[in-house]
């Protein structure tokens, strides 16, 4: 190697320090760990160059002052920075008000509903599609058979459903913060979100470190048309997952470690508005969660915290933990324990860095080695791990720039086979997902394992529980070094762990050049779909699980996104995804949506029964990326799925849902509910990641023999035998702006204006609100201009109707 080319070598290295406050998945960083008083299982050793080998081992701080020297000294210097780029105001839409404030709800004018305790287990309707049984995920809709609890922007309506023909709103509670979801528990409803009121609030002001907070408030429906909150709470962080498994939400909040001397150590909670004090003793309430610290390299230390609430009885302590970690990228939640996962990658130019410092540091005179010495053992709170790897890289380089051309050709040789020895070596490790398990019940959570994995889990359906074992589906990405001449293909696997967490079976290497769209374990199987050109739908036998064996596989044109049975052993699948087509020059183009029905009762030869393709390349389906917008019930023969179809134009023709049955193994489109006058477009709204229309389908639900359908705009309801339409209840009143009005149910039902609340100009783009004469809140005159963040996914409303 040439001076030039170590001179680039520097310069490369000096920009990747530069970088490297950003969050990029192939700049993984390490994080100095010299200062952790407390070790109970392992400890941690350094390689050199500030990389650090962890042994993966739980650490907990002792107290609260071992914390605080530990976040002292590794401190996170962006998280103002990152508290400003996720978009956090110090102002915020809506009135001023204290802390966690939110006007006690009133009834609308309507006769008091009926008291029986609910729900009725008498009652036939459909819950969420939730993964695991006995495990309830958050939604913007519930029911309980008799009552609807529907979540549109920033109102909650409580809908009375019996009978079917006289479905009606019975109470509104109106939030100045957007709730993002609810829980409902018998008589409890539980609903939170992003506060976006609090920031101007004294007591937030007071606060020096000014983080994002969560609302989680809880409301008694004994009688839904007067709803009384009973719970006020506000968690310091963002809301990543919830979970409610029997009595207990387990609410889970991420929070940048933003450390500052004489702020709380842990992350603040809130009831009414005053923050809960980390110190118990004699007080009524307090919130004091232990702390985890785990023995691996990190990109940064902040906090993800888990909240175990009884929405059921609201005078008992919230408990918890926190963790110092990685923030969770996927959740998978069984009715024991919560896996949180994330992604680890390992930097190639570290490695190198590690390899230079290994092979030079002899070669180096006894000052410059006394040097380095002491730059690697420099506490973290004086040198970081990043200011460590560029002063000892000065005297790496500064040595190999002193050699001659031809003793540098031969050190960078050496460098590089070393190097690809290392690469070879550590080649499942380059990208791997870490899991966390943590064993819940009642009020106590109880961290459990740690284990790893090659390549990337997609989502919450690539994890699975069963029988104590925990599996897992990943893709390891295709890799691309400097040493070779081409990429290592992607491939996926299925790894099978015990208890611990220890991988007890695998199968690697399947499906190369292809990464995995949808999975989905039954019993003793997992159902896999892996996509380049076409869809091979593997079927994959865990009956060992010591040794995972694939079954079997069938490929069809195009991909599901979504994996459904079709019965409860897995002997019929539903797939919800695109159908695409490859032309000449191997390029692949999306065509349409297409459902696939396909038959496993000969695993090794699977087949596709039947498909049903909805053809269109503006086609959409939210179902593709919320499987909680799917509906399927075997005992009603019924599909729904919402859809907006768009004609070769890509002009809306279509915004509802479409609703299905099999008969014969095949599809067969019972009709079509339109929420979109006929492809009318309506306001613009983003919610969770997305862009959608007030009038776009997001849920369908079934009480007994009638379909409810719900949208911003509409809340439709149809008999399940025919469709034909039985009630439309309008859930945001008004014309082509569809600005918001509040609703004063009559004693027939029907329902009159009164007011502007939360509406959104087209012209201005300002939220308007005043007091109606029967809301359940006084939010006062305020304006905003509301942004449209880009959608983290295919959105369903086309960029030229955002803006």
């Amino acid at each position: 190697m040439t001076r030039k080319k170590i001179l680039l070598s520097l310069v490369l290295f000096i920009l990747a320090v530069t970088l490297s406050a950003c969050t990029l998945p192939w700049q993984k960083k390490t994080a100095p760990i010299d200062e952790v008083k407390v070790d109970e299982t392992g400890s941690a050793t350094s390689t050199g160059l500030g990389v650090v080998t962890g042994t993966n081992k739980l650490k907990k701080f002792n107290n609260y002052d071992e914390l605080a020297e530990f976040l002292a000294a590794n401190n996170n210097p962006t998280s103002l920075a990152m508290r400003d780029a996720v978009g956090v105001s110090t102002g915020g839409a809506g009135g001023i008000v204290k802390a966690g404030l939110v006007a006690e709800s009133s009834a609308v004018s309507a006769p008091a509903a009926d008291n029986a305790a609910r729900p009725n287990n008498s009652l036939d309707y459909s819950q969420t599609n939730n993964q695991v049984v006995g495990v309830d995920e958050a939604d913007i809709i519930k029911t309980d058979g008799r009552y609807i609890y529907a979540l549109v922007k920033n109102e909650l309506s409580v809908i009375s459903t019996s009978p079917a023909a006289e479905t009606k709103v019975v109470s509104k509670i109106t939030f100045k913060s957007r709730p993002q979801e609810i829980f409902i528990n018998g008589n409890y409803l539980a609903v939170f979100g992003s506060d976006d009121q609090i920031y101007n609030t004294e007591v937030y002001q007071s606060f020096r470190r000014q983080n994002n907070y969560t609302f989680f408030k809880v409301f008694d429906l004994t009688d839904p048309a007067n709803p009384r909150q009973v719970r006020d709470l506000d968690f310091e962080g963002s809301y990543h997952d919830a979970r409610l498994v029997g009595d207990y939400v387990y609410f889970i909040t991420d929070t940048y470690n933003n450390y500052i001397a004489g702020e709380p150590l842990i992350p603040r909670v809130l009831d009414s508005g005053l923050a809960m004090p980390s110190k118990c003793e004699g007080v009524l309430k307090c919130f004091a969660p232990e702390v985890f610290y785990f023995d691996i390299p990190y990109d940064s230390y902040n906090f993800t915290n888990i909240a175990a609430i009884n929405i059921k009885n609201n005078g008992e302590a919230v408990s918890g933990q926190s963790y110092l970690l990685n923030y969770g990228q996927n959740l998978y939640v069984s009715q024991d324990n919560i896996y949180i996962t994330y992604t680890q990658y390992i930097n190639e130019y570290d490695l190198e860095q590690v390899v230079k410092r290994e092979l030079v540091y002899d070669k180096l005179n006894t000052e410059d080695q006394d040097k380095i010495v002491k730059i690697e053992g420099t506490p973290a709170f004086i040198l970081n791990v990043q200011e460590k790897k560029s002063k000892v890289a000065q005297y790496i380089d500064r040595y190999l720039n002193s050699l001659s051309s031809a003793a540098q050709d031969s050190m960078i040789a050496e460098i590089d086979t070393v190097l690809a020895a290392k690469i070879a070596e550590k080649a499942k490790d380059m990208e791997k997902t870490i899991i966390h398990k943590i064993g819940i019940s009642g009020n106590q959570i109880t961290y459990q394992a740690m284990g790893e994995v090659s390549g990337q889990a997609l989502n919450q359906f690539s994890m699975d529980e069963s029988g104590g074992y925990f599996r897992i589906a990943t893709t390891r990405s295709q890799y691309s070094s400097r040493l070779t001449e081409s990429s290592t293909d992607s491939y996926s696997s299925v790894y099978v762990l015990d208890s611990n967490l220890q991988t007890v079976g695998r199968l690697e290497n399947l499906a190369t050049t292809e990464r995995i769209y949808a999975a989905r374990f039954i019993g003793n199987r997992v159902y896999l779909v892996t996509f380049r050109q076409t869809d091979p739908l593997y079927v994959i036998s865990l009956n060992d699980p010591a040794k995972p064996t694939v079954l079997g596989a069938v490929k069809v044109p195009g991909f599901s996104n979504y994996l459904h049975p079709a019965d409860k052993d897995g002997t019929r699948m539903i797939g919800l995804g695109r159908e695409t087509e490859e032309n000449s020059n191997g390029s692949v183009f999306v065509k349409g949506l297409r459902l696939s029905l396909f038959d496993f009762s000969d695993l090794a030869k699977p087949k596709e029964l039947d498909s049903y393709v909805i053809s269109g390349s503006g086609n959409d389906s939210i179902a593709l990326y919320d499987h909680k917008a799917f509906l399927y019930s075997a005992e009603k023969n019924l599909l729904v799925i919402p859809a907006s179809l768009r004609d070769s134009n890509n002009r809306l023709t279509f915004g509802g849902s479409m609703v299905f049955n099999i008969k014969d193994n095949a599809f067969v489109l019972q009709g079509k509910i339109d929420h979109s006058s006929g492809g009318s477009f309506s306001m613009p709204d983003y919610w969770d990641g997305y862009n959608y229309y007030d009038n776009t389908a997001k849920r369908s639900l079934y009480i007994n023999d009638a379909l409810f359908t719900f949208s911003n705009k509409f809340l439709k309801v149809n008999k399940l035998s025919d469709l034909g339409e039985v009630k439309t209840l309008e859930l945001t009143a008004g014309g082509d702006d569809y600005i918001i009005t509040p609703t004063k149910v009559t004693g027939d039902g029907s329902s009159s204006s009164s007011g502007f609340v939360n509406g959104a100009s087209p012209a201005t783009g300002i939220t308007s609100t005043t007091e109606p004469s029967s809301a359940v809140s006084s939010p006062g005159v305020a304006t905003s201009t509301p942004s449209n963040p880009p959608a983290t996914g295919a959105a369903l409303v086309p960029p030229s109707q955002v803006n």
